[in-house]
């Protein structure tokens, strides 16, 4: 009998080891147990020091200031533009946020009624509100929305950490990548160097496409509102911008109370905001995503998707927000370590 010989997939085989990578960083996170929340808040931290140091280095090559006067600047600058915002538009944001956990009960006892007139899967919406209306949409489901974690007290300490950890990383990059790299063998300590510069690159062009992407949403989605006459449009633009830090998920959980709050206004009101949202994702997806993913790794949707699920089932919020960066990481190490340094093929990163 004649022998078939199969073609070799090494597509396939890659991708299993991805997961494979995946599947043993979440588990080793998970063994850690209590410490894996704290590891998360340290690799936010040094996600904000990347984006620190990046402005910083370019600002010190654009004006005649030293690093560390460039990244003193920088802390200041944003500091300031964070209280000047908060000082100038606090209030009207948080009286936004007060009329919003008032509209969204109302809209949803309003589409409840419409769909009991109209026989349309009554059932599952009698399920969803099984709760308490009036405790459904409250400011403590925004709290969650918007923080990372279940007291103020945590609130304050994860901040703490982030914000520390960003700064020391941030004013002495060498002193932490000399000691990561001191870990490995003399023979292998040059490519550690180089591993870790490029995930300092992928890291910080991925934190420019976030910010980009979460500032164009944020103004199209406020004017756009504006214009469709939805109530608490800033509150609701201010949601949608947050909540594309995370890529996916984000923009459809910042599309609901929307879509509910133009609801109150009629079911006319309800399919324009739709509307509205889908053309801007498509803006953020089709043009911003694109012109940023030319200097950084490309991020498999699929595989996005995967990790933001693991991550978040494991760790809650803050491992959903932290997914995609943590995604950038793995990718980064599978091309460089395994594709290049095992597999000894040519990947040609940005």
């Amino acid at each position: 009998m004649e022998q078939v010989n199969f073609p070799s997939k090494p597509f396939t085989h890659r991708v299993l080891i991805i997961v494979g990578i995946v599947t043993v960083a979440i588990i080793l996170l998970f063994s850690l147990g209590y410490f894996a929340h704290l590891l998360l808040l340290v690799f936010a931290g040094i996600l904000l020091a990347v984006f620190l140091h990046g402005i910083a280095e370019w600002l010190s090559d654009h004006v005649p200031l030293s690093a560390g006067w460039s990244l003193a600047l920088v802390i200041f600058l944003l500091l300031y533009i964070i209280g000047i915002g908060t000082w100038l538009l606090g209030p009207d944001i948080a009286n936004n946020f007060d009329e919003l956990t008032q509209i969204i009960p109302q809209a949803l006892h309003q589409l409840q009624e419409f769909i009991k007139e109209h026989d349309i899967a009554d059932r599952l919406l009698e399920r969803f509100l099984q709760q308490d209306k009036s405790t459904l949409f409250t400011q403590e489901m925004f709290a969650r929305v918007a923080g990372i974690f279940s007291s103020l007290l945590g609130l304050i300490t994860g901040i703490l950490i982030i914000f520390v950890n960003g700064i020391y990383f941030s004013a002495e990059p060498k002193v932490y990548i000399n000691g990561a790299v001191h870990l490995f063998p003399k023979s292998q300590r040059g490519r550690a160097r180089t591993v870790l510069s490029e995930l300092g690159h992928a890291l910080r062009w991925w934190l420019v496409g976030r910010i980009a992407s979460m500032t164009v949403v944020g103004v199209l989605t406020w004017v756009g509102l504006l214009l469709l006459g939805i109530p608490s449009a800033a509150a609701l633009a201010l949601l949608a911008a947050a909540l594309s830090f995370i890529p996916n998920l984000g923009p459809i959980l910042a599309a609901v109370p929307a879509v509910l709050a133009g609801w109150l206004q009629g079911p006319m009101s309800a399919l324009y905001v739709i509307l509205l949202y889908m053309v801007i994702q498509a803006i953020e997806s089709y043009l911003i995503t694109p012109l940023i993913q030319r200097r950084t790794v490309m991020l498999p949707p699929a595989f996005i998707l995967t990790v933001q699920l693991a991550m978040g089932i494991a760790f809650g919020i803050l491992g959903l927000l932290l997914a995609t960066p943590f995604a950038v990481v793995i990718l980064v190490l599978v091309q460089m370590l395994y594709v290049e340094d095992i597999l000894e093929e040519q990947v040609n990163l940005p």
